[in-house]
């Protein structure tokens, strides 16, 4: 929001005007403040998501690509043609870089109905609360305009009552003329305001309500696109697995990863703990 808070209604406004600024309205204006903070705030959070998504996509595809010119895996494969090693790492990589390129695809995917689902609406929604927003200070200008005019005809009725002064019948005329001139300026304002004030609290209470009915479909479009992207994922890395023909026992690869790790480590060129 902009520095001036349109959802900070002037306590001296409501002393001078009484009834004006109501409890309902009040409460409408909190809820529309907090349902603009929550937009603005899903919106960043799924771009962060979104980015972070691409970037793990894209990571991947460069660590594979950086591995597939790498001088150790090229000479890895050379010996597999003098000794007895099984293991085509080459082979490997292309298949892990066959699954990277549909996982980025799939990310880019969702990042895209993500992008339709909810950080467009999220940005309507935003925008139209911005209109409402802007309403609300048209209506809070009415309302202080009303306060300085009626300031304004208080002003001019003490000054004349407490004067001793004997005035002059054309200046009493003048005086009259200037004190209906302010009434009808005062009637004015007071129609400006109360109009602007009853579409919105007609208004706000219809917004808050319609809201799930916006948000909701939006929401379950992006659920939905998430539990494909992770299913998406799963079967990939899956048959990324069955191609390197690695134990579908998740507990018993845990183990030979771990016995691979505690070879490495052992290594001169490794650090121990």
């Amino acid at each position: 929001m902009s520095s001036w808070n349109p959802f900070t209604r002037n306590t001296t406004s409501r002393k001078s005007i009484g009834v004006i600024a109501t409890r309902d309205y009040d409460r409408e204006t909190r809820r529309l403040e907090s349902l603009e903070e929550s937009s603005k705030s899903l919106t960043r959070d799924l771009i962060k998501q979104d980015k972070s998504f691409d970037d793990f996509a894209r990571g991947q595809l460069k660590l594979l690509h950086d591995l597939s010119g790498s001088a150790f895996i090229n000479h890895y494969d050379q010996q597999q043609t003098s000794t007895t090693l099984t293991t085509n790492i080459s082979q490997l990589i292309n298949d892990w870089k066959a699954t990277a390129q549909h996982i980025s695809e799939q990310t880019s995917l969702l990042n895209e109905i993500t992008s339709k689902t909810i950080i467009d609406s999220s940005k309507r929604l935003t925008l139209a609360l911005a209109n409402v927003t802007n309403a609300i200070k048209k209506r809070e200008q009415s309302l202080n305009d009303y306060i300085k005019i009626q300031h304004k005809l208080d002003k001019m009725n003490e000054k004349l009552g407490s004067s001793t002064t004997t005035l002059t019948a054309a200046a009493n005329t003048a005086n009259n003329n200037k004190l209906e001139q302010i009434r009808k300026q005062l009637n004015e304002a007071k129609q400006q305001y109360e109009l602007k004030n009853q579409i919105l609290n007609n208004e706000l209470p219809i917004l808050h309500e319609q809201r799930a009915a916006f948000v909701y479909p939006c929401l379950e479009a992006f659920i939905e696109a998430q539990a494909h992207y992770c299913d998406q994922l799963e079967v990939a890395y899956r048959n990324l697995m069955g191609q390197a023909d690695v134990g579908a026992n998740s507990t018993a690869t845990l183990d030979e990863i771990n016995a691979k790790l505690a070879n490495i480590k052992s290594l001169s060129i490794v650090a121990s703990d």
